[in-house]
């Protein structure tokens, strides 16, 4: 399978930008859940030295995933693309009720990550979308390897069947810009400088 760099990603993204064109580039990381996405988007974060924004902190409980699109959209994408900063407020899983606002300032690039940050109505503030190709198996296999694991599995049918929902006729992975393999041992949660796209 051919092979691709951050490095090269980084360039990829940067080009988006237009001359005179100084609105905030959206880079969104999508994927089922376990498919690899907090920690792909946290490396390519690093290299963009962008803020990233996680849609799960935006989540209302577990039956709350088109929720969080929303307050997305309505809390940090719409004032962006205005040219305004962004404030959004976290969700605590724990208390189960809303906690702290937390401001994204005006920035040249933002990454965000999460279930379905790639279908409508996110969709359309997005510069560049990122896939995680992630096999069913290996997805289940890293949630169990999750600290939080005992709290998820639970609600896992629930949560996968809003993913589905939301997913079906959507055609993510087809609209991305780069598809990334993140089956068995090709990556991982821990990310190299290399890693391999479809």
């Amino acid at each position: 399978m051919p092979t691709t760099t951050f490095e090269a990603l980084t360039e990829s993204i940067r080009a988006r930008r237009h001359p005179g064109d100084d609105r905030c580039l959206v880079v969104g990381v999508d994927g089922l859940s376990g498919a690899g996405k907090t920690s792909f988007a946290a490396r390519l974060s690093a290299e963009l030295s962008a803020p990233c924004v996680s849609s799960d902190g935006l989540v209302p409980g577990w039956d709350g995933l088109e929720a969080s699109l929303e307050g997305l959209v309505d809390w940090i994408l719409d004032p962006l693309a205005r040219g305004e900063p962004a404030r959004w407020r976290r969700f605590d899983w724990v208390e189960n009720r809303p906690a702290e606002w937390i401001d994204v300032p005006v920035c040249d690039v933002l990454v965000i990550e999460g279930c379905c940050v790639g279908v409508p109505p996110v969709a359309a503030y997005l510069s560049f979308l990122v896939w995680l190709d992630t096999p069913a198996h290996d997805r289940r296999r890293r949630l169990e390897a999750r600290e939080d694991w005992v709290h998820y599995a639970p609600h896992f049918d629930g949560w996968s069947q809003q993913e589905s929902a939301l997913q079906d006729g959507a055609g993510t992975p087809d609209r991305a810009d780069l598809v990334v393999d993140n089956s068995g041992a090709a990556s991982g949660d821990i990310w190299g400088d290399r890693f391999v796209r479809r």
